[in-house]
């Protein structure tokens, strides 16, 4: 009795061991022909794939994030301006980059309330 209890423990191990490689090799089958798709939507529509703007968004955070890190003077302030090779100020640059940025709008006034029902 004991050989027949570990012979069907060892089935049902089997049985679900193959059930998990079925699940499992799904997931990588259906990942990699959305990823397929997605390259061939890439192409035809002639933008970027997703995850290289991603990618490319993230290595220029970092490059920003570390380049301010390296600016910081010894007490946690702002060094000395850096110059690039035209002769004008790094800073300069990202204050005129920055004078484009809008702030919020309130757009309450403009908003349409429902009628209230009575």
């Amino acid at each position: 009795m004991q050989f027949i209890n570990n012979l069907i423990g060892a089935m049902f191990r089997v049985v679900f061991m193959l059930a998990g490689l079925v699940f499992v090799a799904g997931l990588v089958m259906v990942a990699l022909v959305a990823l397929v798709l997605s390259m061939l939507w890439s192409l035809l529509t002639g933008r970027r794939h997703p995850i290289s703007v991603v990618w490319t968004r993230f290595r220029q955070t970092q490059d920003a994030v570390w380049r301010a890190s390296r600016r910081q003077g010894p007490a946690g302030g702002a060094s000395a301006p850096t110059w690039d090779t035209n002769g004008t100020s790094a800073g300069a640059a990202t204050r005129a980059a920055n004078d484009d940025v809008v702030d919020v709008v309130d757009l309450s006034k403009t908003r349409v309330t429902p009628p209230k029902d009575d």
